[in-house]
This record gives C-alpha cells, structure tokens and sequence, in this order.
C-alpha cells in the first residue's frame, strides 16, 4: 500500500507503518516541525527502512502525484480548530475504496478507577480541566466516528480503550506525574485550583496512595476508527 501520514511527529506512528506495508509500499509523512522530522528520519534510518519518505509542510499544502490508498493519523485532530475539515482532506486523498484511518484521545473526562485514589482522581482532573481550556477539540476521540461519516466516509470500524495500571513498578505514576510537571506553569498562569502537593512528591505520594489501598488507574480513553472512500464520495 501506498500511504500518507498527518502529524508524523517523532514517527511512531511511521515507524508501525513502515513495518506493514513491507518493502514493496511507501509511506509519506508530513509534519510542520522540522525539528520532529529529524528525529523520524534518524528513527526509520537505523530501524532499516528505505521505502519511507518525509515532508516538512502543512497537509493542505500537499500535492500528490496519485492518489493514496490510506491516510493515517494519530493524536493530530484533537490539536486542531476544525478537526472534519482535516478529515474531509484525507478523503480527498484517497482513492475510492481507500482508507482513513485515525486514533485519537478523549481528554475532556476521565474514567475512575478502583478503588478511589483521591490524589490521581484530582491530578487526572486538572489534566482534564486544562486540556478542555487550552484544546480546540479535547473530545475529538468520541467524536471521531461521527466525524469520518460527516467527511463523506463508509460507516467506520472502531473502538476505545484505555490502559489500566497499578503496582509499585508501574510507568503510570511517572507518566501522570511528568505530565502534570509539563503543563504545570500554563495551569498556574491560568490560576487554576491544584492539589497542594510539591511536584518533586507526586509521583511517590500517587503511588503510595494507589498501593495503599490495591487501586488500579484508568488512563485517558483513546478511540481508533477507520472507514472507505465510497464511491459516491462527493465532499
């Protein structure tokens, strides 16, 4: 198969690609940071794939000599201010019977886990409330089957997950906590309410609280959907 990548960041993503289509396909990714390029094509050079290629450049402005037969993206719409317009330019890049294909989280909740571990409970939330605040579409996960009907696609395949951890080995704690560090400064420039806890005790103080009592943490829903370019494609 012959196909194009939205958002390929650090190539993930290409790299998952890449291995599917085998030798005899290609896959092209587009993305606005070159930095993040850099990094893609070092990662897809030393895992030995030469039928990979890169394009620093907005995916409006792509121009393909064919048509492809999947568009693929992951974790790009839910940055974007008009997350149909992005999928109906998938679709326009395709060729009938083609694939779009998107995996994308809802941040606007979360889902409790078990028992109750106030500390992660409140963590998780300010996640939430900040991402609702500062993302254009945070919800865009639920959304996303809607979404590719709306952009002239076949009723879609899909589903959601989520990961859920516990132990005292888990990576859970570091994630949410380095997370929560990350945005940190941005959450108090906004003056939101946050857990009065020294962010150098976090990591430790949820994971003491989650072992304390043998709770399991829910991370953030993430629904992946493909659908088919139909004939009557007229979007």
């Amino acid at each position: 198969m012959n196909v194009l990548e939205f958002g390929c960041g650090v190539g993930e993503v290409t790299l998952i690609a890449a291995r599917l289509v085998g030798p005899q396909g290609t896959v092209h990714s587009l993305d606005i940071d070159g930095n993040a390029l850099e990094i893609a094509r070092e990662r897809i050079q030393s895992a030995g794939h030469d039928h990979v290629s890169f394009e620093q450049i907005d995916i409006h402005a792509h121009r393909p000599a064919r048509l492809y037969d999947a568009v693929i993206g992951r974790h790009i719409l839910i940055h974007t201010p008009d997350p149909l317009d992005i999928l109906k330019t998938a679709a326009s890049l395709v060729h009938v019977g083609g694939v779009v294909a998107f995996q994308e989280y809802d941040l606007s909740r979360r889902t409790p886990g078990y028992p109750a571990t106030p500390l992660a409970t409140a963590v998780f939330q300010c996640l939430c409330d900040f991402i609702v605040r500062v993302r254009p579409a945070p919800d865009v996960g639920v959304r996303l089957p809607h979404l590719l009907v709306q952009a002239g696609l076949t009723t879609p395949d899909a589903h959601a997950e989520c990961v859920i951890g516990s132990g005292r080995h888990s990576l859970f704690f570091e994630w949410f906590a380095e997370t929560y560090r990350t945005l940190l400064p941005a959450m108090q420039s906004l003056g939101m309410q946050l857990p009065d806890v020294p962010i150098e005790e976090l990591e430790s103080r949820m994971r003491d609280e989650a072992l304390a009592v043998d709770a399991f943490i829910s991370g953030p829903l993430m629904v992946g959907a493909f659908a088919r370019k139909p004939a009557d494609h007229t979007l």
